[in-house]
């Protein structure tokens, strides 16, 4: 199965979440991954994005090569994993059209859905060392 990098010192696989809980995340981002609607890079640039905003340390190299057009989505998809962390009611539908337009509404909601489950992941560890 397709995965994003684990660059946390302890792999999601040893992640201290009861088995069901576990096995409901792995099985959401390996979809994410294996539908291909979202680049890997993108989700690999939001994920580190948003462990930046909390405060942990990021390997920036990156494993998706993105074209041009998918360069200007990741900027928005950027946009919206800066939001999620801290301030998710200020999105506005205007930083989710670009989004929309690329990926369709369900990917769209798929992508948002990846960046809360990031954000928790970050939370998780920051409060119990769960991750």
């Amino acid at each position: 199965m397709a995965e994003l990098p684990q660059n946390r010192g302890i792999s999601l696989a040893t992640a201290q979440l009861p088995k069901k809980i576990f096995d409901k995340y792995k099985k959401f981002i390996d979809s994410t991954i294996e539908s291909h609607d979202i680049p890997v890079g993108i989700l690999e640039a939001c994920d580190s994005r948003i462990r930046q905003i909390h405060g942990f340390e990021v390997d920036h190299k990156s494993s998706g090569d993105l074209s041009l057009s998918e360069n200007s989505i990741k900027r928005a998809a950027l946009a919206v994993a800066e939001k999620i962390a801290f301030s998710v009611h200020d999105i506005e539908d205007s930083d989710l059209d670009p989004l929309k337009k690329a990926f369709g509404e369900a990917g769209c909601v798929q992508l948002i859905t990846a960046l809360a489950f990031f954000d928790v992941e970050c939370r998780l560890e920051l409060a119990s060392g769960v991750f």
